[in-house]
């Protein structure tokens, strides 16, 4: 099979399942949620809105401060990204993906250096919706970090609660 055939063959498949989810995620195209670890490590608020019915565009926030008198230090995360759900139905697996800009005051653990830059994520995952409108998502976030001249790779999970509407 040549790689022509393949792209169209994949292409198929995928918009013919757009066209199958049409149902579930229109009845309520936002939510919002409290993601607990995560891509912006130990929690994010995050809204989503249903652009069409298997993908939906994604912006979360978390600030992380501490500290005393002069010694004070802050790490501020802004997130985006979009998200491709997989099946029609109330439970789907998803893939989702993006960048996260964060913005650090401290020189401890991965964000180390201090400053301002963007690292990206990718994450297959599971969500779950009911009708009255909770929705629980779990997944596993790859984060590609580059900030400054520190770069790595890490494995995180991550666990949302939320309602939609």
């Amino acid at each position: 099979m040549n790689r022509r055939s393949l792209v169209v063959l994949v292409l198929g498949v995928l918009l013919s399942s757009v066209a199958l989810s049409a149902q579930i995620r229109a009845e309520k195209p936002n939510d919002f949620s409290l993601e607990l670890a995560g891509k912006c490590f130990i929690y994010s608020f995050t809204y989503q809105r249903m652009i069409v019915p298997a993908f939906g565009l994604e912006v979360g926030a978390s600030y992380i401060g501490g500290g005393t008198g002069e010694g004070s230090a802050g790490v501020m995360f802004l997130s985006g990204g979009g998200r491709f759900y997989l099946l029609n139905k109330n439970t789907s697996p998803y893939l989702s993906g993006g960048l996260v800009w964060v913005s650090t005051g401290t020189n401890a653990g991965p964000l180390s250096g201090g400053g301002s830059g963007v690292y990206y994520y990718v994450s297959p995952g599971f969500e779950m919706r009911m009708a009255g409108g909770f929705l629980f998502r779990a997944g596993v976030n790859f984060i590609i970090v580059g900030i400054e001249e520190e770069t790595g790779f890490f494995v995180w999970p991550g666990l949302s609660l939320g309602v939609a509407f």
